[in-house]
């Protein structure tokens, strides 16, 4: 029988052999993910286009008793014919206003904060009139030093996001390449769905089966729980936003909120790549009711959202906040947009499997 000591570090031993198992799982899968995601980034999208559009292309052949390939090709033609008309709409228009606003930055900034600058300057020269001309002379040169500084950034920035956008386009080519090659494989594999779908399950062993359709149920219903969770809260936003611009009496102020609730789902930029550029300037031009009106809004939003965020996706995938929020920032800071959301319903998936038994990993 082992005794005390002997057993502590035989539970510790256990521990490190299991952490080091899933460290080396996790850390292969985001190798894979970064390497490999670019190039089978056509044929997954064109697999999950392929499920999408399975269950309606599989009711019109058993209702209408149609051939699978003549529907498929039609059903994958309209899709990406109103995707494209979506996609090529919305992305002209958004990257003339993006390019045009940056163009026009450099001349913003002169004309209207430059003179604001040069103005403010001279309202605390003539403060310090009485003092020595050194201080006045030193306070001269720190406003040309602080204009001129501003100005190069101002134009350093603006030129690097239209060389961006002007790089965007040039890579437009390469996209096109992409795009084609996943039309054509979504071709073939809608065609043949059911018939990839039976081949992958033969491959299968017995004992994995389970797990796998557990992990697909589970994943699918969490999915659509968090969905909704962050649909309520953009809607929660989006009233926050809505009922402080009115009450700031912002011009058009339903429809401002809008676009700046939809901005929120980027995780980097969110509410704040507006409102604080929109603060700031208020504050520089005197409109100090807005701008003070416009960062509490702000604050408000902020501290809010990061309360109910984990609280709400927590609860959907049934993790604890604390535990939501740090795999959420692990997530994003490794695989972006997607591993924000897909480490806590990665997390979820092992702990509700090792709750039904399927797996063992946690006591």
């Amino acid at each position: 029988m082992d005794n005390g000591p002997d057993l502590k570090l035989k539970k510790q031993k256990e521990f490190l052999i299991k952490f080091c198992y899933f460290g080396v799982i996790i850390g292969g899968i985001i190798l894979i993910i970064k390497v490999m995601g670019p190039i089978l980034t056509p044929f997954l999208i064109a697999f999950i286009i392929a499920a999408i559009l399975n269950p309606l292309i599989k009711f019109c052949c058993n209702k209408f008793r149609l051939n699978r390939a003549l529907i498929s090709i039609l059903f994958v033609l309209a899709f990406y014919a109103i995707s494209s008309f979506i996609i090529i709409l919305i992305g002209t228009k958004l990257l003339i206003l993006i390019q045009s606003l940056f163009t026009t930055m450099p001349q913003f900034f002169s004309t209207y904060f430059e003179p604001y600058i040069r103005d403010t300057f001279q309202h605390f020269e003539s403060l310090f009139l009485s003092l020595d001309p050194n201080v006045i002379s030193a306070l001269e040169e720190s406003s040309s030093s602080l204009i001129s500084t501003l100005g190069n950034f101002v134009s350093k920035f603006s030129t690097t996001v239209v060389s961006y956008v002007s790089g965007f386009a040039t890579s437009i080519p390469g996209i096109f390449l992409k795009t084609i090659i996943t039309i054509i494989v979504t071709f073939f594999i809608t065609i043949d769905f059911e018939k990839i779908i039976n081949f992958i399950k033969k491959q299968i062993p017995e004992n994995a089966s389970k797990p796998i359709s557990e992990s697909k149920k589970y994943i699918t219903t969490t999915l659509f729980k968090c969905f909704l969770s962050y649909l309520l809260i953009l809607t929660i936003t989006f009233s926050e936003l809505a009922i402080g611009l009115t009450i700031l009496r912002i011009p058009n102020s339903i429809l401002i909120a809008l676009f700046i609730a939809i901005f929120d789902i980027l995780p980097v930029l969110g509410t704040g790549g507006i409102m604080i550029p929109w603060a700031i300037i208020a504050l520089l031009y005197g409109n100090y009711t807005i701008g003070i009106g416009v960062a509490l809004i702000y604050i408000i939003i902020t501290i809010i959202r990061n309360i109910i965020e984990p609280k709400l996706v927590g609860q959907q995938v049934g993790l604890h906040p604390v535990v939501t929020l740090i795999s959420m920032f692990i997530g994003l800071h490794f695989l972006g947009f997607i591993g924000m959301l897909g480490l806590p319903i990665t997390i979820s998936l092992l702990k509700y499997l090792n709750s039904e038994g399927i797996i063992k990993i946690f006591k």
